[in-house]
């Protein structure tokens, strides 16, 4: 196996020089060593930088970059135990790095648990052999136990009883013992209405809704008689008579008009991108976002902004759902842009889809019963409703 060599000159206190050669990948594994420890020059130059400035947001943004650079070492160093290079040296590194990730069980930090994550995720197959297999089951044990710790944030538990069924399903993901899954868009789309054809917008044509959507939009169609399925009849694109009548449009959308498909699919790709900007800004980005909503100009569809937040947030982490309940929450009791009726829209909506999000998300409804809470505290929803939609799942 080629590998270049290095020739490392060290000046003594004598000034005499002394020189060694060293092979590149000795000088890599000694590297992601120092950098996980936390002592190599670009990490501590980046904590004396921390240290010196009074800026909070640089400061944040300091801590995210450490916790990234740890967390792309422990990576890299997985990778390159899997690559079989220098595998015992690699693989007696891993296994300092895990017992020193699982030093603590009972106060432990949360950069240490995501870490741990990662690397077993990377390399813990590699690791899971029949000569290591008494080191990984303590390492497991003690695993088993951390996620018990009642002190332990609800997050952190998840990820601690993630790895625990990793092993158990011989370490492979979830994604791939699944026989069959829906995908995201079928999932997170499939209230959207049927749209019709643009081949025969000369000619009559019918279009059968699924009994789903045709409940979920049932408020903003026209009343008709009642029949088996939602009949669509129209001659002409239905475009450019939402621009001849734009006053009518905002006055009575909920009643009296049909809501066509491409505005909807826009004004959910509006919801989704200023959620999306909202969660980058934080929280002083609370009365852009709700600029932007005013700007969709559509009070009607409000409960999208309800529905595509919490389902966002889901697949996000602990700080993204907290913004999201103080967004839903300021934009309902103070900026009074969202009603009751967009949130028990919103929601139904998500308790209708939960099922098909816990196969992506397993913890799905435990987050959606959280923030249910907050929003009862806050008088956003009454307890009537919210445990008809319950009770339904």
């Amino acid at each position: 196996e080629r590998c270049p060599t290095l020739r490392l000159e060290k000046k003594m206190d004598s000034g005499k020089k002394m020189s060694r050669v060293v092979e590149f990948k000795t000088i890599l594994l000694t590297l992601c060593h120092k950098e996980f420890q936390g002592i190599s020059p670009q990490v501590t130059k980046l904590k004396n930088r921390m240290e010196t400035t009074n800026d909070t947001v640089i400061k944040e943004l300091m801590i995210d970059k450490l916790k990234e650079r740890r967390q792309g070492t422990v990576r890299f160093m997985g990778e390159l135990f899997k690559a079989k290079m220098e595998r015992a040296k690699v693989e007696r590194i891993l296994h300092m790095c895990i017992q020193n990730l699982l030093r603590d069980i009972r106060n432990p930090n949360e950069d240490d648990i995501v870490c741990l994550e990662v690397l077993l995720e990377t390399a813990g197959k590699q690791l899971d052999v029949i000569k290591a297999r008494n080191y990984m089951d303590q390492y497991f044990m003690r695993i088993s136990k951390m996620s018990k710790n009642s002190q332990l944030p609800l997050r952190l538990s998840f990820k601690c009883q993630d790895l625990l069924d990793l092993r158990k399903r011989n370490w492979s993901s979830r994604r791939e013992t699944t026989v069959a899954k829906p995908s995201q868009e079928s999932r997170i789309g499939s209230n959207r209405p049927i749209a019709p054809s643009r081949q025969d917008a000369g000619a009559l044509e019918q279009i059968t809704i699924p009994k789903r959507v045709g409940n979920r939009y049932s408020s903003l169609s026209v009343a008709s008689p009642a029949t088996p399925s939602v009949q669509l009849v129209r001659k002409t694109p239905p475009a450019p008579s939402l621009k001849k009548s734009p006053r009518t449009v905002k006055k009575d959308v909920t009643f009296n008009l049909k809501p066509d498909s491409k505005s909807l699919e826009k004004i959910e790709r509006d919801v989704v991108a200023l959620v999306e900007e909202y969660y980058c800004c934080g929280k002083e980005g609370l009365k852009e976002a709700a600029l932007c909503i005013q700007d969709i100009k559509s009070p009607a569809h409000h409960w999208m902004v309800v529905k595509h937040a919490i389902v966002l947030s889901l697949e996000k982490r602990e700080r993204e759902r907290k913004l999201t309940i103080e967004l839903l929450v300021w934009l309902f009791k103070f900026k009074k842009v969202l009603t009751t009726a967009d949130f028990q829209k919103g929601l139904r909506a998500i308790f209708d889809d939960l099922e098909d999000i816990k196969m992506d998300i397993p913890y799905a409804g435990k987050f959606v019963n959280s923030m249910c809470q907050i929003f009862l505290k806050y008088k956003c929803i009454d307890q009537a409703t919210l445990s008809s939609f319950q009770s339904q799942k």
